[in-house]
């Protein structure tokens, strides 16, 4: 396969080819290259640190069922959050509920650390990313919460969320719009707003 014609550098391109070859149902496959990909976009002689977070889930109800996620900080303030779920799970309704409830309560648990004005988040399904955001002054999250119906089985995570692909030219453009984005709100952070005065 010719890695030279993506979207991204031969080595990042490559290196998701090789997570998705993975005959794995679970997300361990695809954090190296995610981790890999972001420390990239975020390099480690940067104030940025990609730092995976493990939380026990809530929408389980298997002990050991724990989201991970790769959370960007800078000195400890989180700046953009990217979660991983396999690419098998994707036609699950169930499972686009829980990564869309667990993503939320990610921000819930963010927004008292929250320096910048919006806090975005990535949902990844193998390839297939859906793009959130939370609005510090308004406590709006983007896309808005479907509420589920008293009576009637609800699509609380339409699958049209997951509209964007990683790995093609508009995808990887409006992944870079976001990285951009963070990084200009960063780049407006005083030593005051960081806390280090």
């Amino acid at each position: 396969m010719d890695f030279n014609h993506g979207p991204w550098p031969e080595y990042i391109m490559r290196s998701f080819f090789i997570a998705g070859s993975s005959s794995a149902t679970s997300e361990s496959p695809f954090y190296g290259f995610w981790n890999r990909f972001l420390n990239s976009l975020f390099p480690f002689d940067t104030s940025f640190e990609v730092q995976p977070q493990y939380h026990p889930s809530s929408t389980s109800r298997d002990a050991y069922d724990f989201v991970v996620t790769l959370t960007i900080f800078i000195h400890s303030t989180p700046v953009f959050i990217v979660q991983v779920k396999p690419p098998s799970d994707f036609r699950f309704p169930s499972k686009r509920a829980g990564a869309d409830i667990q993503l939320r309560e990610r921000f819930l648990d963010s927004s008292p650390d929250l320096k910048i004005p919006v806090l975005h988040a990535v949902s990844a399904f193998g390839t297939k990313l859906a793009f959130y955001k939370y609005n510090k002054a308004t406590r709006i999250t983007e896309p808005a919460k479907i509420q589920s119906h008293p009576e009637f089985t609800t699509e609380t995570a339409p699958p049209e969320w997951w509209c964007w692909d990683l790995l093609d030219a508009q995808g990887a453009a409006k992944f870079q719009e976001v990285v951009d984005d963070v990084k200009a709100m960063c780049s407006n952070l005083s030593i005051e707003d960081l806390g280090h005065a």
